[in-house]
């Protein structure tokens, strides 16, 4: 490992290293593009674990539904847990990489070999501790998804102070997640098809990507080596309390963190409604799903520009926030007029604006963590991004658990009726719980969040005064 640029306990200046970046200028184009791969391995294993996993484990595995369910479930609880603790850690680590860079190389090496191991876990005809294993297998893959992540989102605050600068550093990361999305959700299942479709094919595709996944860690890390660094702050004339107290009384970042919730239990309800809504409503199968993915992966890439483009005009990362919340719950109402009749060109197109609306989401949430970050050194005088990456992210885990949990429960209220042989005719009520689920609750969850928004007051003139 290589020496880190690093900074004095407290300080947000030049880093004192040879060779590194100026905060306060733009950033190289290779480290921008070397930061972002590494969300592309772990947006490949994220949408391909959503929305292949569950049925693998119920169809090939042999694991009821139910048991899936608790599963999954508790493993988003451990998730939520470790996430500050994985925070704290990176905050304390000393090595000559820095603080947050050795955790990409060991969190991709955990998530590659959990994602391959998810997908070559014994059934339960295999073996009687089928179930015990595979529970074991999906902690190992949080694990792995939590030891890389948290450090990573940490990155952004220490590599520049410029308020503009930290939205073009995130656009790179829009991309990586546009080109992971396009992998996961729609390549995913069509390479599974292409091997079989059966539990072969599932297997082949683990082991590729699984390989993406680690080369997409590697590249992330060897590209950041010159990457800015802060050094974690060991003494402070704040008790634990007071510095508890500050982090709770960051007003820019809790609104944050009640912002990225509704907005993923928005998408955690959306999708876990929307291939019900492919199959009933609108009449079509896997191959369609795999055409949506396409078209809202394609959204995604070309709307991060846009975003970038009106955010380097207006000024105001808050403003577009809200303009891309306001234009996601417009899409998802739409949801409400389709149909079965309705042509695959209109529906596609669908995909395609909220892949544009789900760019500028991205792109402005993350953008806008780093400033609350900031605001946090600034008021106390401590280093500790992780911990609050670490909070941010297990708002991520616990929008997923509630939002999935939620959705089943309403079908299961409304009345919709559970099969082992596909498709089956479902009554009214369960229909129009469907429509609700891709279309109203998640608008609402939206709209709720542009109130929300309004509160935000950390503004680009605050931002740069605080890294002075």
């Amino acid at each position: 490992m290589t020496d880190a640029p690093a900074l004095s306990p407290g300080e947000d200046s030049q880093p004192k290293a040879a060779g590194a970046y100026d905060p306060a200028k733009a950033l190289p184009l290779l480290l921008c593009i070397g930061w972002g791969v590494g969300t592309f391995g772990i947006s490949v294993m994220f949408n391909s674990v959503n929305l292949l996993l569950q049925r693998y484990a119920t169809d090939f595995l042999g694991i009821a539904a139910a048991s899936y369910g608790v599963i999954y479930f508790l493993s988003k609880i451990y998730d939520a847990i470790t996430d500050p603790l994985m925070g704290a850690i990176s905050d304390r680590t000393k090595s000559r990489a820095g603080r947050r860079r050795p955790y990409l190389i060991l969190g991709g090496l955990v998530s590659a070999a959990a994602f391959i191991a998810l997908f070559n876990a014994p059934s339960i005809e295999e073996t009687p501790y089928a179930i015990a294993i595979f529970a074991g297998l999906l902690i190992l893959y949080s694990t792995g998804y939590t030891i890389f992540n948290v450090p990573y989102l940490a990155m952004p605050a220490e590599m520049t102070t410029n308020y503009l600068e930290r939205a073009r550093l995130i656009s790179f990361r829009v991309y990586a997640i546009g080109f992971g999305s396009l992998a996961g959700l729609s390549f995913a299942p069509m390479l599974v098809a292409m091997w079989g479709g059966g539990r072969e094919g599932h297997v082949m595709l683990a082991w590729i990507y699984g390989a993406l996944i680690l080369i997409a860690s590697i590249t992330c890390f060897a590209a950041t080596r010159q990457a800015r660094a802060t050094t974690n702050v060991e003494k402070s004339p704040l008790s634990r309390a007071e510095k508890l107290k500050l982090i709770f009384t960051n007003k820019p970042f809790m609104i944050l963190v009640g912002v990225k919730t509704l907005h993923l239990a928005s998408l955690a309800v959306t999708q876990a409604a929307f291939i019900y809504f492919v199959v009933y409503v609108l009449d079509k199968g896997y191959g369609a799903l795999g055409l949506l993915g396409l078209a809202n992966a394609a959204g995604m890439l070309v709307g991060n520009p846009l975003w970038y483009w009106a955010a380097k005009r207006l000024r105001d990362k808050r403003i577009l926030y809200m303009c891309a919340s306001v234009f996601a719950g417009l899409v998802l109402l739409s949801w409400w007029f389709s149909s079965a009749s309705e042509p695959m060109e209109v529906t596609m197109l669908r995909k395609f604006l909220h892949g544009i609306t789900t760019a500028g989401s991205l792109l402005f949430g993350q953008a806008m963590l780093p400033d609350a970050i900031a605001h946090d050194a600034h008021r106390s005088g401590l280093r500790r991004e992780g911990i609050f990456a670490g909070i941010f992210t297990t708002a991520e885990k616990f929008a997923f658990a509630v939002g999935g949990a939620i959705t089943g429960i309403f079908l299961g209220l409304m009345g919709y009726i559970s099969s082992t042989t596909g498709a089956t005719d479902q009554p009214e009520t369960a229909i129009r719980a469907i429509y609700l689920c891709v279309s109203v609750l998640p608008a609402t969850l939206l709209f709720f969040s542009v109130l929300l928004l309004t509160q935000y007051n950390l503004s680009e003139d605050q931002v740069e005064a605080a890294a002075r």
